[in-house]
């Protein structure tokens, strides 16, 4: 990847280098560095893994838009590892259950899959103030964020209770183009409908342990 397809991307935000550079988690000089660059010259591949993460960034901070050719070109061949490892736990769990199997425990057993994911969790820790920011969408998204990222703090729930909500939360920050149609189970299910089976996991089966989370 050459340097101008890089700025091109990030060209498209209409942010300030400063910004930009807090978005891709580099410092101003690294940046302003890339704007002089020759534009044909090879983009180095050590900073590829914060243009990635950047670029995801933006994208769920609805600051790019997934209409974008350069974006969308990007995002078909520069997957970060965390987002296929995800996919590949969340296709290996659905596979595994029966097709009888009841919806919302299809929906558990795959969040909890994908919570399994140690590069989620880590994911998850560290865009949690952002996340918490979808609580500003409705009093249920409220209720239901809240709940979670209490379980994923919280020193009353065990590693393995904890995983359903981190998966549940890190879901959010998947780009939903990744998500194969062929995965069952998230093929229909939205961002909220996914919180709510969440969220009802964690009142039917903790229901004492949360009111102490």
């Amino acid at each position: 990847m050459q340097y101008k397809q890089v700025i091109s991307i990030f060209s498209e935000t209409g942010l300030s280098p400063e910004s930009l550079a807090e978005w891709i988690g580099v410092s101003n000089s690294t940046y302003r560095r890339w704007l002089k660059a020759v534009p044909s010259k090879e983009f180095p591949k050590d900073y590829m893994p914060n243009v990635s993460a950047g670029i995801y960034r933006l994208l769920s901070g609805g600051v790019l838009k997934y209409e974008s050719a350069r974006v969308n070109d990007f995002v078909e061949h520069n997957v970060p590892e965390y987002f296929s490892a995800a996919l590949r736990a969340m296709g290996d769990a659905a596979a595994a259950l029966p097709k009888a199997a009841p919806h919302e425990e299809k929906v558990v057993t795959v969040l909890f899959n994908l919570g399994y994911s140690a590069a989620a969790r880590k994911t998850v820790d560290k865009a949690l103030p952002e996340i918490e920011k979808f609580a500003s969408w409705g009093p249920t998204w409220k209720r239901n964020i809240e709940m979670l990222a209490a379980v994923v703090k919280s020193d009353n729930f065990t590693f393995l209770e904890k995983q359903v909500a981190y998966g549940a939360l890190f879901y959010l920050e998947l780009p939903l183009d990744l998500i194969p149609d062929a995965i069952p189970v998230f093929g229909y299910i939205d961002d909220f409908g996914m919180l709510c089976a969440a969220a009802a996991h964690y009142s039917l089966k903790y229901p004492e342990k949360f009111k102490s989370a």
